[in-house]
């Protein structure tokens, strides 16, 4: 691990704007897939999201090497490898909170409309950021 990983310092000051950025970029991916495909195809909203977020986790893998932690180091492969991990447990928290979401919205008989999606979309992604970023920094990005 490298000694800044944890120190707060002006790469961090950088890392968390960049950061929120391409999650926002990859939260406009997950929510524009996820819809696509349940509301145009017809794919399960609950099913949606497993190629939405894989697709976004690609494309968020790209950026933040680019931008995000472009002083690290670690080779290409290691690193994705490692991202994905974190993404994995990143995934299973974000996937958690859309889940919930959806199902106490059901509950109260309310009709899912794109509007709600999408904010439940947000709601997982917004939970998983503090978990993911952590996780990046630490360890899918490490020297």
């Amino acid at each position: 691990m490298s000694s800044d990983a944890l120190a707060p310092s002006a790469s961090l000051k950088r890392q968390i704007p960049s950061f929120v950025a391409v999650g926002a970029f990859g939260f406009v991916v997950d929510a524009s897939v996820t819809l696509a495909l349940s509301r145009w195809l017809g794919v399960d909203p609950y099913l949606a999201r497993f190629p939405a977020f894989g697709i976004a986790t690609v494309l968020n893998f790209a950026l933040n090497r680019w931008l995000t932690f472009s002083h690290s180091t670690a080779r290409l492969l290691d690193a994705f490898v490692r991202y994905v991990m974190v993404c994995g447990v990143g995934l299973a928290v974000n996937y958690t909170a859309y889940a919930a979401s959806l199902f106490v919205w059901s509950r109260l008989g309310r009709p899912l409309s794109p509007l709600m999606q999408t904010l439940f979309v947000a709601d997982g992604s917004g939970v998983a950021m503090f978990v993911t970023y952590f996780g990046f920094r630490i360890f899918a990005f490490r020297v």
